[in-house]
């Protein structure tokens, strides 16, 4: 008898264990699952950094045909330190826009650098009606640059969200394209990582 009743309370007491396990575990994927505002902050940065990706390929044309090289590194530091100058004033971290801008632009050029590499290979002559850089492509990127500081912004109080980073992880494949190997997606998302709560 003794060993029949002490059986009982133990099997009672697995399944309370299990119970509470399953219920932990529960209101942790419920607790971890960002709200609709939070995931629509984090699709609309990745929808901008999709866009500035795109243009990486006319970019690639426009230095083809006019021969300028894919690294300047003068004149990125000019941009950079002019944007970041303007994310900080909207109250983006300064050290977060640094970062991420110049992620943006290690993207573009891993972008550019693989077509050229492509077009080398084929020697590919120039483009027809290649866009201009300074007419037709910085126009795009500067109308772009104060969506993505908004966006960036908006992220950075959203990143603190749990459940933000396996978000961000599983919509960056989704949202923003990448027709190779995905090296420039990863350049391009990586720094949100850095500051997204998994």
């Amino acid at each position: 008898m003794m060993t029949v009743l002490m059986k009982k309370p133990r099997g009672a007491l697995f399944s309370c264990a299990m119970l509470v396990a399953l219920l932990f575990n529960i209101s942790q994927a419920n607790a971890e699952t960002p709200s609709e505002d939070a995931k629509q902050t984090v699709n609309q940065l990745l929808t901008l950094i999709d866009e500035r990706l795109a243009i990486a390929p006319e970019v690639a044309k426009a230095k083809w045909n006019s021969g300028a090289p894919i690294n300047a590194p003068e004149r990125e530091a000019q941009i950079l330190e002019r944007v970041v100058a303007e994310a900080a004033s909207a109250g983006v971290d300064e050290a977060l826009a640094q970062t991420f801008f110049q992620h943006q632009f290690d993207a573009s050029k891993r972008v550019q650098q693989r077509l050229h590499d492509q077009w080398q290979k084929t020697q590919h002559p120039p483009f027809d009606n290649a866009p201009d850089l300074a007419n037709d492509i910085r126009p795009k990127l500067d109308k772009l640059t104060p969506q993505l500081i908004g966006a960036l912004h908006d992220f950075q109080e959203t990143a603190k969200t749990p459940g933000v980073g396996a978000y961000l992880e599983s919509q960056s494949a989704l949202l923003v394209q990448d027709d190779a190997s995905g090296d420039a997606r990863e350049e391009a998302v990586s720094p949100l990582f850095d500051v997204a709560t998994p």
